[in-house]
Parts: structure tokens; sequence; C-alpha cells
């Protein structure tokens, strides 16, 4: 046996044992984290549905504090010189709109599948603003 794959192994090993013990650490009950919840798949479309977006929010309290993410994928359905752009927020919602604490936008070109799943990351506040547009590119 090479000696390189024989110190391999037990590395390997003590690695997913490692990795084990922390995700196992992070899902205990005096964790600072709340349960995520998150809402169903929505989708919107723009420019008469040459592109889109599907999307998800989820939401949790750390440390008492509110945080709020998103996963999406975008679509192009039609080559006509335009390109998908959505613009994410994130924040906390105010019966006079959204007081921003994140912001990002995406872009998508192919008209042969989705993009990838996007995901924001978690941000403070208790919402996410989704807008998309076919844009001139």
């Amino acid at each position: 046996m090479n000696v390189r794959i024989r110190i391999a192994v037990p590395c390997a090993t003590l690695a997913a044992v490692a990795t084990t013990s922390a995700v196992a650490a992070a899902a205990t009950p005096n964790s600072a984290a709340s349960a995520v919840t998150c809402s169903t798949w929505k989708s919107i479309s723009a420019d008469h549905n040459s592109v889109g977006v599907r999307y998800m929010e989820c939401d949790r309290k750390v440390g008492g504090k509110q945080q709020t993410s998103a996963a999406l994928y975008i679509w192009d359905n039609k080559t006509d010189g335009k390109y998908a752009r959505v613009n994410v927020a994130t924040g906390y919602a105010h019966w006079n709109g959204l007081h921003q604490t994140w912001f990002r936008y995406y872009s998508w070109t192919s008209t042969r599948h989705h993009s990838p799943k996007y995901e924001t990351g978690w941000h403070s506040g208790n919402d996410v603003e989704v807008l998309i547009k076919a844009v001139r590119g």
C-alpha cells in the first residue's frame, strides 16, 4: 500500500467525523438560531414571459435578530437581444415600503436552460423583494 494512501484515508475519515460533529452541534436545541421557515416557490415574469424568475424566501432568527434569504432561478425565453435581470433586496418591510439592508442584481442570457440556483445568503430583515426586467444588452 502506498504511504500517501495510508495517510489520506485516516485524514479523510477524521474530516468526515469533524464535519458531522459540527453539523450536529449547529442543530442542537441550545443553538442561537431559530428554525428556518421558507415560502413556497413563487414565479414572476416580464415582457410577455420573455424573461422570468422562480424564487423562494426563507426567514430565521439568530440571537433575537430577524434574518432573511432567497434562492432563485432565472430564465430567458426569447432570443430578442434582451437578457433577464433580477434585482433582489432584503430588509424590513413597512407599510411604506422596504428599508433595505442588502441589494444585488443577477443576470441570465441563455435561452437554452435556466440559470443555476443563486442563493443570497442570510441578511438582516424580514422580507425579500424581487424585481425582474428584460434589459437590452
